[in-house]
C-alpha cells in the first residue's frame, strides 16, 4: 500500500538506500580527516626515528668493532713511538697537570682538567595555579580562574620579576646588578704519561665533584658554609639580591684514566673509522681494550632499545589514529582481514609492531644477515601464513570440483 502510494521514496531495500548506508572510505576520511593526517604523519616519523636509530646503531657497533680489531696499546707511556702517529691507541694512567686553574678572589687553586663556578643569586620567582569551573552560561560553557603566589629561592639565571602578575613587594635585582656569571675553566695541558689530551678529549670530562679550599678568600665578608661561599649577612636567612659561589671540579691531578683515539704527534685526538664515525673513548679508572669496548657496545644498545621503543610508540599512536579506517578497508575487502587481522591483538598494535621489526630487521641484514633475517621474517610470519592458508584452502576446493 505504502510503495504503491509513494513509488519514488528510497526504501528500505532500494539500490539508492544500500547505496547511501554503505560505508564509505572517502566520507569516513571527511569526518575524521585531522586526526587521519595527524596519524599518518605520526607514522612517518615513527618509521623514520626507527630508520634513523637503525643507522645509527650499526654505525656505532661496526666503528667499535673497527677499533678493537684495530687497536694499539703503546708499551710504555713514557715514550710516544712516531710509528703509532695517526693509529688508534689505548692510553691509560694517571692524570699529569702541573699547572693549577685558580680563582683568586676566593683561594682557589686546584690541578684539575676542569674547574667550575656556579653563582646563584637569592631571588622571587612566580608560581601560577589554574582552576577550571564550568559555568551553566548561555555563552560559556568553562571558566578559568588562574592565581599567583611568590616565594624565594636560589636561581643560577636571572628572572625578570617586571613580568610578574603581581610586582609589589617583589622586585629581583636588574639583569646589570647581576654579580658574576657562572663559567668552566679548562687547562690547556693534561697528560697521561707522555701522551697529550687534545681539545675533544678534555671536553668528554663531564663529571664534577664539589671542591672548597682551604685558604680563606681574599674579599672580605664572605661567608663559607657547606662548600659554598656565601655574600650574605646571614646564611639561614638570606635577602632577595644575595649570592652564593660553589666550585666543582672534573678529572683531578692523580686520577686513573682510560683513554681511546688517534694518536697525532703528542696528542690524542678523535679516531676517524672506516664506517664514517669518529671513535674517541674516555673512561675513568684503568681498564683493558676488551672492557672498555664492550662498555661502548652495552651503551650503544641501551640508546638503541630507548630509540626503538619511542619510535614504535610514534607509530602505534600513528596507527590508532587511523585505525577505523583501516577496519573500514579490511570491511570492504574480506581477503585483506583475514591476512591483516590477528586474532591476538588489534590491528594498530600488531601493525606497529610488525612495522618496527621489519624496519629493525633490514638495518642488521647487512651486518649481521641472520639475526636481520630472522627478525624480518618474524615480522611478515602473522601475515604469509594466512595467504598460504588460502592458497592451500583455494587449491583444494578447484581439486573438489574438477573431481
Amino acid at each position: 500500500m505504502y510503495r504503491r502510494d509513494y513509488p519514488n521514496i528510497s526504501g528500505m531495500f532500494d539500490d539508492r538506500f544500500r547505496e547511501y548506508n554503505r560505508p564509505n572510505l572517502y566520507r569516513e576520511f571527511q569526518t575524521t580527516w585531522l586526526i587521519s593526517i595527524l596519524g599518518i604523519l605520526m607514522i612517518i616519523i615513527g618509521s623514520g626515528l626507527l630508520f634513523w636509530n637503525e643507522g645509527r646503531a650499526v654505525k656505532i657497533a661496526l666503528s667499535l668493532d673497527e677499533g678493537l680489531r684495530d687497536i694499539i696499546i703503546p708499551e710504555t707511556l713514557d715514550v710516544v713511538f712516531e710509528e703509532n702517529n695517526g693509529k688508534l691507541v689505548l692510553v691509560s694512567g694517571a692524570l699529569k697537570i702541573s699547572d693549577p686553574l685558580k680563582d683568586t678572589d676566593y683561594g682557589i687553586s686546584i690541578n684539575c682538567v676542569k674547574l667550575r663556578r656556579v653563582v646563584q643569586v637569592y631571588q622571587w620567582y612566580e608560581i601560577e595555579d589554574k582552576h577550571h569551573t564550568n559555568v551553566e552560561n548561555a555563552e560559556h560553557d568553562s571558566h578559568e580562574e588562574k592565581s599567583y603566589s611568590y616565594s624565594t629561592d636560589w636561581f643560577e639565571y636571572h628572572i625578570d620579576s617586571s613580568s610578574f602578575y603581581n610586582t609589589l613587594g617583589h622586585h629581583n635585582p636588574h639583569m646589570d646588578q647581576w654579580p658574576a656569571n657562572s663559567s668552566i675553566s679548562t687547562n690547556a695541558r693534561v697528560k697521561v704519561g707522555d701522551f697529550l689530551l687534545g681539545k675533544d678529549v678534555k671536553d668528554r670530562f663531564t663529571e664534577f665533584k664539589p671542591f672548597t679550599s682551604g685558604d680563606r678568600p681574599t674579599i672580605e665578608g664572605i661567608k663559607i658554609y657547606a662548600g659554598l661561599y656565601y655574600h650574605s649577612l646571614n646564611v639561614w636567612k638570606p635577602e632577595v639580591g644575595d649570592y652564593r659561589v660553589q666550585f666543582t671540579y672534573s678529572g683531578r691531578d692523580g686520577e686513573e684514566y682510560t683513554v681511546v683515539g688517534r694518536q697525532s704527534g703528542r696528542e690524542i685526538r678523535p679516531y676517524q673509522t672506516e664506517s664514517g664515525s669518529e671513535l674517541l673513548i674516555l673512561h675513568p679508572g684503568v681498564r683493558t681494550a676488551a672492557e672498555v669496548f664492550r662498555t661502548e657496545h652495552n651503551n650503544n644498545r641501551t640508546s638503541t632499545w630507548i630509540y626503538r621503543l619511542g619510535g614504535w610508540f610514534v607509530t602505534f599512536l600513528g596507527f590508532s589514529c587511523i585505525s577505523n579506517l583501516v577496519e573500514m578497508l579490511m570491511d570492504q575487502n574480506p581477503i585483506l582481514r583475514q591476512i591483516l587481522a590477528l586474532g591476538f591483538a588489534p590491528i594498530h598494535l600488531s601493525a606497529s609492531i610488525t612495522v618496527t621489526l621489519g624496519i629493525i630487521g633490514l638495518g642488521w641484514v647487512w651486518y649481521r644477515p641472520l639475526v636481520g633475517g630472522a627478525l624480518v621474517t618474524v615480522s611478515m610470519v602473522p601475515y604469509i601464513v594466512p595467504v598460504i592458508r588460502m592458497a592451500v584452502s583455494r587449491r583444494s576446493e578447484m581439486d573438489r570440483y574438477r573431481l
